[in-house]
Order: C-alpha cells, then sequence, then structure tokens
C-alpha cells in the first residue's frame, strides 16, 4: 500500500500545476512520446503499401487521440476552473476521434473505403463534437486586450458577450470561406466527379474544421491568454486539424476520397499537439495589467474582418449573376444563411453598443457628480455652492441651478461644528467623519429641496436658503442650530456636537452690489460673532461686525 502510495506521488510529481517559470518532467517526456508516435506515422506512410499504410496510420491517430484524451483528463484533476473546463471539454473531443477512428478500423481492414458505406455513427458522433471542442477553445483562460478589470459580473457578462460575437464571426468567416471554395473551385469539381457522397462528408468536415479554425486566429488576434504556450499548442493543434480536412475536401471531390496514407499525418499531428498542451504548466494568477489598449486599427480590423470574407463571396455570387450564370442550390442558401448570420451580427454590435454608450454616459455622470459634491458627506461641494449663489444672485434660470426666489431674497447660513478637531484629536478621524456625516445628513432633514446644503471644507457648511415669505431665513438657521447640536451617538458614545451658525440675507431692496464671495464672507463674520459669545446659536449678520483678527482659510477668501 505504501509503495502505491509513492507511485501516485511520483506520478504527481512530474507535472506540477503552479510551475510557473518551473518546466516539469512530464512535458519533456510527452516531446518525446510525441515525437515518436510522429516518426511512426511518417515511416508507416512510407514504406507500408496502400492498404496497410491505411490501417497503421489510423492506429497512429487512435494512439494520439486517446493520449490527447488521457492527458487531457488526467491534469484536469489537478487543476480548477477554466483551466479544468478547457481540458475536459478538448478530452471530450479526442474520445470522440478515438471512437470514430476505431468505428472505421474494421472497414480499412476489409480493404475498402469508409464513404462506400455512408457516413458511419463514429463519425457522426465525431461531428457532433466539433462543438465540443469550439467550446473547449473559448475556455482557455484570456483576456481581452482593452481589459481594465471591473466587478466579477461585469467581467462574467463581458466574456459572454465575447463568446456569442466570437461564435458569429466564426460562423461567418468560415461559411464564407467555404462559399468562396464552391464557386470558385469544387463545384465545377464536384459536378465532373464520379460519386458526390464522400465529398458531401468531407465537405462537412471542412467547414467544422474551418470553424476551429477560425476561432484559432480570432484568439490569437484579438486576445492575451494567460498560458500562451497552452494557446499556442492547443491552437496550431486545432488549426492543422482544420488545415487537414480543407485539403481532404478537393481530395474528396476529385479522387473519391482515395486519399494517400501521408495525407492522414495531419490528424495524429494535431492531436499530438492537444497531448503537450495539456502539459503545459499552470501560471500562476496574477492581476490583469498587460499592454495598453489597442489601437483603433485593431479595434477597427476586429470588427470588419467577418465583413471582408462576407463581402468576398458577396462580390462572387453577383458576379455570377452579371454573367448571367445560374447559381446552385449550396450557393443561394449558403449566401441567404451568411446574410442572416451578418444580421445577427449587427445586432449584437447593436446592442453592445448601446451598452457601452449607456456606461459612457453613466461614468460621464458619476464624474459630473464627483467634480461637484463632496465624497464624504454626498453634499454638494464649494464649488457648486458658489456657482448656484451666483445664480440665484443673477435670478438666472437653470437645471443645474437653485430657482431664483420670487421676491429676490437671498440669505447665505455658515455653519461650523466647534471642538471639532478635540474629536480628531481624542477619537481619530474615522470618528470625525462620522461626526461631519451626522451633521450632513441632520442639515440636509431640516432643509427644503430648493435650497443648497453645502461642505465647504473641514468643518465648515454652507446652506442657500431660498426666498422668504412663510419660510423665515431667521427661524430656518434657528431650527438648524437646534438639529445640529442634538445629542447623539458617536462611536457607540453618547456625544452632543456644538456648532456656531451665522446667517446673511440679501433682500430685493438691497440696492449694493453682491457676489458669493462677499455674502459668504458676511455670513462667515456672523459665524465667528456666534463663536465668540460662545452660546452655540445663531447670529444674524450686521455691517458693523468686526472682522476677526485669526482668520485662516475662510470661505470667499485665498
Amino acid at each position: 500500500m505504501s509503495g502505491l502510495r509513492r507511485g501516485v506521488v511520483a506520478v504527481h510529481g512530474l507535472w506540477r500545476p503552479g510551475g510557473a517559470g518551473h518546466q516539469p518532467r512530464a512535458l519533456g517526456c510527452a516531446v518525446v512520446a510525441a515525437l515518436t508516435l510522429l516518426g511512426l506515422d511518417v515511416a508507416f506512410s512510407v514504406l507500408l503499401d496502400l492498404r496497410s499504410a491505411r490501417v497503421a496510420t489510423n492506429l497512429v491517430s487512435v494512439a494520439a487521440q486517446f493520449a490527447a484524451a488521457v492527458a487531457c483528463f488526467w491534469t484536469a484533476r489537478w487543476v480548477r476552473g477554466a483551466e479544468r473546463r478547457w481540458r475536459v471539454l478538448v478530452g471530450l473531443t479526442a474520445t470522440g476521434a478515438v471512437v470514430a477512428s476505431l468505428a472505421i478500423v474494421p472497414t480499412l481492414l476489409a480493404g475498402d473505403l469508409p464513404h462506400r458505406q455512408g457516413m458511419s455513427p463514429g463519425y457522426a458522433v465525431f461531428l457532433s463534437l466539433y462543438g465540443v471542442a469550439l467550446a473547449g477553445l473559448l475556455s482557455v483562460p484570456t483576456d481581452p486586450v482593452d481589459d481594465r478589470g471591473g466587478s466579477a459580473g461585469r467581467r462574467r457578462r463581458g466574456a459572454y458577450r465575447w463568446y456569442a460575437i466570437t461564435l458569429l464571426d466564426c460562423l461567418l468567416i468560415a461559411g464564407s470561406l467555404v462559399l468562396l471554395q464552391w464557386g470558385t473551385v469544387l463545384s465545377a469539381v464536384v459536378q465532373t466527379g464520379p460519386d458526390i457522397r464522400p465529398f458531401r462528408l468531407a465537405l462537412t468536415h471542412q467547414g467544422a474544421g474551418l470553424i476551429l479554425a477560425t476561432a484559432v486566429v480570432l484568439i490569437a488576434s484579438f486576445r492575451r491568454p494567460r498560458a500562451p504556450a497552452t494557446l499556442a499548442l492547443l491552437g496550431t493543434g486545432l488549426l492543422a486539424y482544420g488545415l487537414t480536412t480543407n485539403i481532404i475536401s478537393y481530395v474528396a471531390a476529385e479522387h473519391g476520397f482515395h486519399l494517400p496514407p501521408w495525407g492522414l499525418i495531419g490528424f495524429a499531428f494535431a492531436f499530438l499537439l492537444i497531448f503537450l498542451a495539456a502539459f503545459v504548466p499552470v501560471p500562476t494568477p496574477t492581476p490583469p495589467e498587460g499592454p495598453a489598449p489597442p489601437g483603433p486599427r485593431v479595434m477597427w480590423a476586429h470588427s470588419a474582418l467577418p465583413y471582408v470574407a462576407l463581402t468576398a463571396a458577396g462580390l462572387l455570387i453577383l458576379c455570377k449573376l452579371a454573367t448571367g450564370a445560374r447559381l446552385d442550390r449550396f450557393e443561394t442558401y449558403g449566401m441567404i444563411t451568411l446574410l442572416v448570420l451578418a444580421l445577427l451580427r449587427q445586432m449584437v454590435t447593436l446592442a453592445e453598443n448601446t451598452r457601452l454608450l449607456a456606461e459612457i454616459r453613466e461614468r460621464e455622470r458619476q464624474l459630473h457628480h464627483q467634480a461637484f459634491h463632496d465624497p464624504l458627506t454626498g453634499l454638494a461641494n464649494r464649488a457648486l455652492f458658489t456657482h448656484r449663489l451666483q445664480r440665484a444672485l443673477t435670478q438666472g434660470t437653470d437645471s443645474d441651478a437653485t430657482r431664483a426666489p420670487a421676491d429676490g431674497t437671498v440669505s447665505v447660513l455658515f455653519l461650523d461644528l466647534d471642538g471639532f478637531k478635540r474629536v480628531n484629536d481624542a477619537f481619530g478621524h474615522s470618528v470625525g467623519d462620522e461626526l461631519l456625516q451626522i451633521s450632513a445628513d441632520r442639515l440636509r432633514a431640516e432643509t427644503r429641496a430648493i435650497d443648497t446644503v453645502a461642505r465647504l471644507g473641514g468643518d465648515e457648511f454652507g446652506v442657500i436658503l431660498d426666498g422668504g415669505g412663510p419660510y423665515d431665513p431667521r427661524r430656518i438657521g434657528e431650527r438648524l442650530a437646534t438639529a445640529i447640536q442634538a445629542p447623539c451617538l458617536l462611536a457607540g458614545r453618547p456625544y452632543t456636537p456644538h456648532a456656531s451658525l451665522g446667517l446673511v440675507t440679501l433682500d430685493s431692496a438691497a440696492h449694493r452690489p453682491a457676489t458669493p464671495d462677499i455674502l459668504i464672507h458676511q455670513a462667515d463674520l456672523a459665524m465667528y460673532a456666534a463663536k465668540r459669545e460662545q452660546a452655540g446659536g445663531l447670529v444674524i449678520y450686521q455691517p458693523e461686525m468686526p472682522t476677526p483678527t485669526h482668520h485662516p482659510g475662510r470661505p470667499g477668501q485665498p
């Protein structure tokens, strides 16, 4: 039992999932095994006769597919998340390839070719796994080149949108390429060929293989892989598979699938690369810093690439129609399908642009709010307070300004918390911030929506009172003084705040010039008079009030 345990530990030690910068021994062994299988494949295709070579190369492909499946499932045991997901999906694809390859072994041993019996169950299983392979490729951990972080939910929604866009792009590009090949070469070859059945099978594989190859190109061009070596091996393997199926389409159309054994080496090569990709060390997760956001050319290329292929296919169809040639069913239905996919792609793009525009507007709104509001209390800051006071004095109307009072009365209240520095020194700045928030909430609760409450800096607050009439500024100021100085709990302890308030009112009968700085300064003088009285109340500004000798950093002064 202990010997078995030591053996398992030794095998696990060959591959370390967290081995960033460390080359595991398992990868070296995998490279040797892959080169050995590839050498056998080449030797069998060259040295054996046609019938034996087909069987031998097919068995080598089975070995490569089986090795890829085992490697993916084995390494998936030691990883989590997306690293495990792509290994499981690609492992399922390799398993399906094993089933498909084994299903044709009896036919090859009998000296026949698979296409003559129609599409075998093994091929049907494998065709259904092209989607699994694509899902595995898209699951390889990558980041957008313009990634700037964000919440987990936002990143997850962005990944889903990328999946949808990439899938549509793959279908558009691969479908356009197949249609181009059909219109230029394949249709004429098929019409003169002896049997169309093998070509239909090969063309199905070609379209699916091109979708995988297109996904590889898109990911490599417009994504940032977290493990570049993994994506390079896995992507190159799937790309080799797609190119091999693409070549077989021509051979099947012209020669009835009489493919020489060396033509199948691409399949073994593809799965051997996938086999190696499973052993690449998983890098240690790092924050997605990466390069700078992509330039306009890269973004334009990403958006235009699917439509370039579609335009080429469309021009071919238009040229045929212009010359009076008739379109066959494949060209007609193929073009209609591509146009429907392009419409879906445009709808997704429109939804994406709408979302981005909404995010930009929300960001602008937040930046505007931050520029004119205090981040701690949420009240207006000095800039917005001065702006609204200027509007009130000039009786302007603006959606961003306080509505001008009907009788021309403008009142400014200046408030300073007494003993605020002692609170900070005794209990810390966090408790001082709590007192500021309590005071801000009380001022907001005791004023009207048409009034403006602002934090002017430190422990100083200002209020613009709109209008006179039934709303007496003096009574409002006294109510605010009472509310501010009501007992409260500060850091879980009873505390009674103290404040000094100064009020100045400029009514319609006043003909002297007034500016926001003058009114704030006058309210400040009244506040200092209240502070000198040490009564914690409200003082109304009088012209004969003296200027305090110690007056640093007051509002309205530099």
